[in-house]
């Protein structure tokens, strides 16, 4: 599988067509991963409320919904193509998935944490809601505690268990 995306996050499709946004047989493709401006500048401020009053929970629920309203969450690949696995860390409570905001903060953040040399191309994961949440929550059988959103920009984390509180419902009958 190629990686459809270039290391600056836009598409890596070869088209020379910027008017395609959205391809339903090849999610992903011709995409650029990188949500409203306003959407990144509220989960920064979010995320300042959470550390202005670390003990306010209200303001953590406030900045999880808004992460779990993203359209889809961004994951650093670090598996093989063929077999991929989302970026985690080893942090206090126990081991996070990595989830990003953007493809750039996911850019970012491999080369910040020297997860990539600088001149290469970084492997994202893009998975939309709410699949990701399930999907993120099936690392708990393999030792993973939580998540963390945009680290090491944000740091926020949430606990696996409370992300199914995140999900939304099926409204359908």
């Amino acid at each position: 599988m190629k990686n459809p995306f270039r290391r600056d996050g836009s598409p890596n499709d070869d088209s020379s067509n910027p008017e395609r946004t959205d391809v339903p047989d090849q999610p992903n493709q011709g995409r650029t991963l990188e949500p409203a401006p306003e959407v990144l500048a509220e989960l920064d401020a979010l995320n300042e409320a959470c550390r202005a009053a670390p003990d306010d929970i209200d303001a953590q629920i406030r900045l999880w919904r808004a992460v779990a309203a993203l359209d889809r969450w961004v994951f650093i690949n670090r598996g093989p193509e063929d077999n991929p696995r989302p970026y985690a860390l080893a942090a206090q409570p126990g081991n996070l998935v990595g989830i990003y905001s953007s493809g750039t903060r996911a850019q970012e953040a491999a080369y910040a944490n020297g997860l990539v040399p600088p001149d290469a191309t970084v492997s994202l994961l893009a998975v939309p809601m709410p699949a990701a949440i399930d999907w993120v929550r099936s690392f708990g059988e393999h030792g993973v505690v939580g998540v963390t959103i945009d680290y090491p920009r944000l740091g926020a984390w949430c606990p696996l268990q409370n992300l199914a509180g995140l999900r939304p419902t099926d409204t359908q009958g």
